[in-house]
């Protein structure tokens, strides 16, 4: 348990291009695959089965459990998504692979996270694993930023982590701490919830620092009574984290430039204009959808002016501009050195990279929506050419940025629905773990990452296009199905 999810943790899920670096990749190969298969799948299908054999001889899960609902909603959406492939002309083996992989991760992740109330040892060592995991990323983006190992540096020069699973597990395992009873003000407890929160900062993920202020009032919502020592740990972290960035030269003048963006396209009225140029490696119909789909369906997007200058999407998938080129005048630009980070993100140019990127956001949803109306019951299937006006557009596959529109439009009304029950299902129980005061970090934590989730999907399909995400997501909910202290219980219901 332990040992995938600090694989799940540590691997960044976006090809090296020449133009991130080391840190941001790190341990690409883990899960885009220039194979067909990514290394993670093995290794979750190794894990599960060795939960399986704890399982043995216990109790199967009821279908009214929770952990029955969650585990029929994830088979039902392999199921549902590989149907749609065999329907399109696909390959039991394309199917699966293409269509159905996230969601099978996504079984795998369940199974996995609810072994763990056979695994007293594993619980245990979670949090240490993750926190001390939370604490070295941070460190070594420290070190690294002041030798240009940044994703974009036409954003800012501390900008680090293209792939956004990694903030938005960072933001539930802030949340988590924050109303934990076992919180103690030592050293350890306080270095997490400060390397949480920076990391989330230095990620530029703007979906994730909202999902995580929604988490943040719905805990302080429902669990009032334990306000005091949230607030305090939440003043604690956010002193500390607004010392961090002021101190450091120009990183809250390229966070409010990041923020400025947002809000251009609202102000002006009108969204940019979708550029079709493109941005680098396009999804084909034969690859693998987790390896090579994420890099597509975020290379592009919208402009604001009538040029084609190409500009990747820093907003979408975790594996989004990993292979577009280095921006044009940029590719043998020299990498800063040395202690002083320039904010090289500052000023009209970064303003109006962000405003392209939130257009081409809203675009898609725009012209997904409309398209989803046209096909309500069938969609347009799995293998369907891209929609001419979307963000990605030279995705050779229908990508759209949300993950409710591209699932409908994939694989019909079905797998959407089912995408909202389960984390419907996994959201409830979470509320209810966040409200349990016996509930230790761990299950908070997951309960956090449910809840994080669906504000994210509004920005990108990161269920259906990653591999990071689903095996996570499980693990999160597999946790969640199960009450803390359930060793004893036969159901674990």
């Amino acid at each position: 348990m332990a040992g995938i999810l600090l694989v799940a943790l540590l691997a960044q899920e976006i090809k090296p291009n020449g133009r991130f670096g080391e840190l941001t990749t790190f341990g690409h190969q883990l899960l885009i695959s220039s194979g067909k298969i990514p290394a993670i799948l093995p290794l979750a299908l190794t894990a599960a089965l060795a939960a399986v054999a704890r399982w043995w001889p216990a109790q199967p899960a009821r279908l009214r459990s929770l952990r029955g609902v969650l585990l029929g909603l994830a088979v039902a959406l392999v199921v549902v998504a590989t149907t749609a492939g065999l329907i399109h002309g696909q390959s039991l083996f394309s199917a699966v692979n293409q269509n159905a992989r996230p969601f099978v991760l996504l079984v795998l992740g369940l199974v996995i996270g609810m072994s763990l109330r056979w695994l007293p040892d594993d619980r245990k060592l979670l949090p240490v694993t993750v926190g001390v995991a939370l604490t070295l990323l941070l460190v070594a983006a420290a070190v690294a930023i002041p030798f240009g190992e940044i994703a974009d540096e036409r954003l800012s020069a501390y900008f680090v982590y293209y792939d956004s699973a990694l903030p938005a597990i960072a933001a539930a395992v802030f949340i988590g701490l924050l109303g934990d009873t076992g919180w103690r003000w030592d050293w350890q407890h306080m270095s997490v919830a400060v390397a949480a929160p920076l990391l989330i900062v230095i990620s530029f993920r703007r979906s994730v620092w909202l999902a995580a202020l929604v988490v943040v009032v719905a805990a302080l919502v429902v669990a009032w009574s334990r306000w005091r020592w949230i607030l305090q740990r939440l003043a604690f972290a956010g002193l500390t984290v607004a010392v961090v960035v002021f101190a450091a030269p120009g990183l809250a003048a390229d966070v409010g430039l990041r923020s400025t963006g947002s809000f251009e396209v609202g102000d002006s009225g009108t969204a940019p204009t979708n550029d079709p140029s493109p941005t680098g490696d396009r999804p084909k119909a034969s690859a693998p959808a987790t390896a090579s789909a994420p890099a597509t369906a975020n290379g592009a997007t919208a402009t604001s002016s009538a040029s084609t200058t190409t500009r990747p999407d820093p907003a979408g998938g975790p594996a989004a501009s990993a292979a577009a080129p280095p921006p044009s005048g940029q590719a043998n630009s020299p990498v800063p050195v040395g202690p002083s980070v320039p904010p090289s993100g500052s000023g009209p140019a970064g303003v109006e990279h962000q405003t392209a990127s939130t257009g081409g956001h809203i675009e898609d949803l725009r012209i997904g929506w409309q398209h989803v109306r046209a096909n309500f019951w069938t969609g347009i299937g799995p293998l369907a050419p891209q929609i001419p006006g979307l963000a990605a557009a030279q995705a050779e596959r229908i990508y759209v940025h949300n993950q409710l529109l591209q699932d409908w439009l994939r694989y019909g009304p079905a797998a959407p629905l089912l995408v909202v029950l389960f984390f419907l299902v996994a959201g409830i129980a979470g509320l209810a773990r966040l409200r349990d005061p016996g509930s230790d970090v761990v299950a908070r934590t997951a309960a956090a990452f449910c809840l994080v989730m669906p504000v994210c999907f509004m920005t990108a399909p990161f269920l259906s296009e990653t591999s990071r995400w689903p095996l996570v997501a499980g693990l999160a909910a597999g946790i969640l199905a199960i009450r803390a202290g359930s060793a004893t219980d036969p159901s674990g219901d």
